[in-house]
């Protein structure tokens, strides 16, 4: 996300990009809600500061339930495998070896550290969504 949008010493909500409206439209309570089943957890993630503007504080609260949470985590992650998948396939000539030095490039571009995301599994997110969408090619 700080690839795409300034999040310096915090993230100034903003209908001007995808993030912000994900999260405006989470903006539903003015008082703390526990919403989140058994069956949902949040692992320990890092924290986004956000500044919410006076507007939408008065207009539309200013909590985000752990449910909302949970899924712009979620919607973080997806958009994240997307933009793994896409710049893998775009760089693939099909050489022996290509998907190594490309999921290696990818995590050199945004600063990855092995730590933080493993190649292995990163190699298996993309073979799971590659096979995807062989299947829906195929259907």
């Amino acid at each position: 996300m700080a690839h795409y949008v300034k999040i310096d010493p915090h993230f100034v909500l903003t209908e001007k990009n995808r993030f912000g409206i994900f999260l405006i439209n989470s903006l539903r309570h003015k008082k703390e809600q526990e919403d989140l089943p058994h069956n949902y957890s949040i692992p320990n993630t890092v924290k986004l500061k956000i500044a919410i503007p006076e507007h939408y504080e008065r207009n539309m609260g200013f909590i985000i339930s752990e449910r909302h949470q949970y899924r712009f985590n979620n919607y973080l992650y997806e958009e994240f495998v997307e933009r793994m998948i896409e710049r893998i396939n775009e760089n693939n000539t099909g050489a022996k070896g290509d998907i190594r030095k490309n999921l290696l490039l990818f995590r050199e571009k945004y600063q990855i550290s092995e730590d933080e995301l493993g190649y292995k599994t990163m190699e298996k997110i993309w073979e799971r969504k590659n096979k995807t969408v062989k299947l829906c090619k195929s259907a």
